[in-house]
């Protein structure tokens, strides 16, 4: 048992190996400019929310009653 344990996780190596090779992995440009893009839209969406937060705060003032 112990020997078919230790030949599976080798096959299973290989395997991932082999695999690992198949893959196409993306330029260091295409990384780039994802990423560039996600932080750009992170940024605008995190604005977008800071603003609407803002907008609703001062709204609810004029519409509950104050304390």
């Amino acid at each position: 048992m112990g020997c078919s344990l230790i030949s599976t996780i080798k096959k299973q190596g290989k395997d991932l190996l082999a695999e690992l090779d198949r893959v196409d992995w993306p330029s260091k440009q295409k990384v780039l400019s994802a990423t560039y893009a996600v932080v750009a839209v992170s940024v605008f969406v995190g604005f977008f929310l800071w603003g609407a937060d803002l907008l609703i705060s001062w709204g609810m003032k004029f519409i509950l009653p104050h304390q």
